[in-house]
């Protein structure tokens, strides 16, 4: 390595420094083996450990603050142990049995500055992400603290309380407002669905626990007693899978705990209550303060799962994931919405069939979605004033938590990436939206070349342009749009695609205009549709949907439409057309990896739907680009996120048209290789 490398990283990482070569002399000391109370003569737990510590360390440093960091790195543990010490030298003294179990036992673990670190620099992070943190920082250390019980547990959770405290009191006064700037208020709405996965999990994994951990003292540890290990860990296991489906919304999930539940409660209430009472061992009088809490301890081992047991009876219609139902018409009020709001360029493909619309409690604004699996997938911006677009959009992803819908926000412009992003959301490119501003366009210069050859052809040919409606066609010229439509998409090798990119049904609404092609003798030769665009109730401009050409039009015929359109929507007052979004086009603000993906698949797919090429098609007009995002809430849901987003644009694909995606590449490669010299 570079050593001016390595002496710059030294100076802006010191703290991580310091902690690495800490860790590294442990190892080679072997002190590491017994570096976790709960796990003695576990290396990888101890290395799991103290790499945790590491990287809880420069995320706190980069986030925090070198100071802080030390401060809170070494206090926050140094205070839980001093506390937890003084704990258990007072119950020793009054004889409480897990004081006494923990007595002489070590009450530091490194996991604990890690915990403390990691809930102090959750503080910096976006709402949603230091949710996320939390919840699995605290199930981790309360499961431990319920199944192991012992003092480094304790310890462990109270340095991850203080962390916690300390990152809030940071942050609070780093981010206090001036005197005269309005306090604004989040409040925060815990879903029942993740409280029940959460100690589902815990449950599940504490049960595993105490088969690894020496002596379990926690005062859920007796679920261990009540079983084989066999049986333990096939409980623990299922447990865990159930909080799964669970989470997904899944009926079979909260079937398969409920059962597990039930037999848990029986056999523990069998073990330690109706046996223990049979045999007249439970006695009422009597009892040292060491027995009494031994049968409370017992009392709450069988009470828990039984009241997680109620409550998931009791909340079962709010875990069931909802079902979705696309409107049959699109309601008027998401079209007043649509047309008083702001729901940019692509706002009318809502309206398509196929989608639902959610509208905001107060009426402040709707968004468009479809649901494919368990991921709600909407039709890009929200409709909705500017001003409350945040608003919307936190409201729209709270519902489809309640739903147990993944929220993914598609197709979305920088506003609502911008305010996602804020909240610790993932954002993907997934394309690119060529945008004119018709009240500079005109034909003149080098650059529209193409656009005048066209025009003027057209003019010689006699091929006019014809601004229309399907409503207003006769049933000839209606029937010609239809061919034209259906044959191109009978060409494609795979399925003609959908969700945001329409075909021949969505032509019959009456506010989508069409601009044929049409020849002297009246024979429509070439097809595009106009979606409307309006902004604060007023129409701005148009953006392209459709875009097919007959067997006979012709060549530049597209160019010769797009172009008539611009002048026509000059000529009406208009300020902008949008030539829709490109797929998979590059994308200048996307990172490297990303970048290259969407190249790979845009190169995979060219043969068949021409990504690449409807991109160089655009850029002959001089539009400007705006990046097209898809945002979601976290990174790992991406992969499914993925598969909704193929279902929906391509719902027909089945694994048959994989070779025809391949033979279509063969085709060009052949075409490649026949037209060089």
């Amino acid at each position: 390595m570079d050593p001016t490398a390595l002496v710059a990283a030294l100076r802006r990482h010191p703290v991580t420094t310091g902690v690495a070569v800490v860790a590294v002399l442990l190892a080679v000391t072997a002190r590491i083996a017994h570096a976790e109370p709960d796990f003695p003569h576990h290396p990888p737990v101890a290395w799991f450990a103290l790499a945790l510590v590491v990287a809880a360390t420069l995320l706190a440093e980069r986030t925090l603050g070198q100071l802080r960091t030390v401060l809170i790195g070494v206090g926050a543990p140094l205070v839980a142990v001093g506390v937890t010490s003084l704990a258990v030298t007072v119950g020793v003294a009054v004889g409480e049995a897990h004081a006494q179990a923990a007595s002489g036992e070590p009450l530091f673990a490194p996991s604990a500055v890690a915990t403390a670190l990691l809930a102090a620099a959750s503080a910096t992070m976006p709402p949603a992400r230091r949710r996320r943190v939390r919840a699995v920082l605290w199930t981790v250390v309360l499961t431990l603290v319920l199944f192991a019980g012992h003092g480094s547990d304790t310890a462990r959770a109270l340095a991850t309380l203080a962390g916690t405290a300390a990152g809030a009191l940071v942050v609070r006064r780093a981010s206090r407002p001036a005197p005269t700037a309005p306090r604004t208020d989040r409040t925060v709405v815990t879903e029942p669905r993740s409280v029940v996965v959460a100690t589902l999990v815990a449950l599940g994994a504490g049960t595993l626990v105490t088969l690894v951990v020496p002596d379990p003292d926690g005062v859920l540890s007796p679920f261990a007693d009540a079983m084989s290990n066999r049986a333990t860990v096939l409980v623990g296991v299922l447990l865990v899978g159930a909080a799964c489906l669970v989470r997904r919304g899944r009926r079979t999930g909260i079937v398969l705990a409920a059962g597990l539940l039930v037999t848990l409660s029986a056999v523990l209430a069998d073990v330690f209550l109706i046996e223990p009472l049979q045999d007249g061992f439970v006695q009422w009088q009597g009892l040292t303060t060491d027995q009494v809490e031994w049968q409370v301890t017992l009392l709450g081992a069988w009470a828990v799962p039984a009241a997680v047991l109620l409550a998931i009876v009791v909340l079962r219609g709010r875990l069931v994931r909802a079902r979705f139902t696309a409107s049959a018409t699109c309601p008027e009020t998401y079209l007043g919405m649509l047309r008083e709001g702001d729901a940019g360029s692509l706002g009318h493909m809502g309206t398509w069939q196929g989608n639902a619309t959610w509208t905001h409690p107060d009426g402040l604004g709707a968004v468009a979605y479809r649901v494919h699996g368990d991921v709600a997938l909407t039709v890009s911006d929200p409709a909705c004033a500017a001003a409350d677009r945040a608003e919307v959009v936190a409201a729209f992803a709270r519902a489809c938590e309640r739903n147990g819908w993944v929220p993914a926000f598609t197709s979305v412009h920088e506003p609502v990436r911008a305010i996602l992003a804020a909240e610790g959301w993932a954002s993907f490119p997934v394309g690119v939206e060529s945008v004119l501003d018709v009240t500079t366009f005109d034909l003149r210069g080098k650059k529209r070349q193409d656009l005048r050859t066209a025009s003027n052809r057209a003019d010689r040919e006699g091929l006019r342009d014809e601004w229309t409606t399907l409503a207003a066609l006769d049933a000839d010229r209606r029937a010609q749009v239809e061919a034209i439509c259906t044959r191109w998409a009978a060409d494609r090798r795979l399925p003609e695609m959908g969700f945001t990119l329409g075909g021949f049904h969505e032509l019959d609404d009456p506010d989508v205009r069409l601009l044929l092609a049409v020849t002297a003798e009246g024979r429509v030769t070439a097809v595009t549709s106009w979606l409307p665009i309006h902004e604060h109730g007023t129409l701005t401009g148009y953006t392209l949907d459709v875009m097919r050409r007959g067997e006979d039009g012709m060549p530049g015929v597209m160019e010769f439409l797009i172009a008539r359109t611009a002048l026509r929507a000059r000529e009406a007052g208009l300020t902008t057309i949008s030539l829709s979004g490109t797929p998979l086009a590059p994308h200048a603000d996307a990172g490297s990896w990303v970048a290259r993906g969407s190249a790979l698949v845009a190169r995979a797919l060219e043969p068949v739907y021409g990504f690449r090429s409807l991109q160089r098609f655009k850029e002959k007009f001089g539009a400007a680009h705006e990046p097209l995002w898809l945002v979601v809430p976290s990174a790992l849901q991406a992969p499914r996120v993925a598969r909704a987003l193929t279902t929906a644009y391509v719902p027909g694909l089945r694994p048959k048209h994989l070779w025809a995606l391949r033979q279509a590449h063969v085709g060009a490669g052949s075409s490649r290789v026949g037209a060089r010299p």
